[in-house]
């Protein structure tokens, strides 16, 4: 798996902003991810279809989403670690 360094920001700013709230929530964050992650690693084409080529999946009690696309079979690209109460499509404007 790999991520843009806009994902991957926005994925280091929602940590850092659940452990300014408490280390238990900050971990509970991380293994949401984490799960969610892998469940797109399993199984890419589950999640919710965006359009033609990105898809998101959320995550369990946090409102993030992550959006990624499998530009090869075995090759997964996160773009965005979104939180959902942004601008739905701000994502688009990382994309070719």
């Amino acid at each position: 798996m790999i991520y843009t360094s806009e994902a991957r920001l926005e994925l280091n700013e929602a940590g850092a902003y659940y452990r300014r709230i408490s280390k238990e929530l900050a971990q509970e964050f991380k293994q949401r991810l984490v799960a969610a992650l892998e469940a797109i690693r399993r199984n890419p084409e589950t999640w919710r279809r965006l359009d033609e080529k990105y898809r998101r999946k959320l995550l369990k009690q946090f409102p993030y989403g992550v959006i990624y696309h499998q530009p090869e079979a075995d090759c997964i690209e996160v773009v965005a670690v979104m939180h959902l109460n942004r601008e739905p499509d701000y994502w688009r404007g990382r994309i070719g």
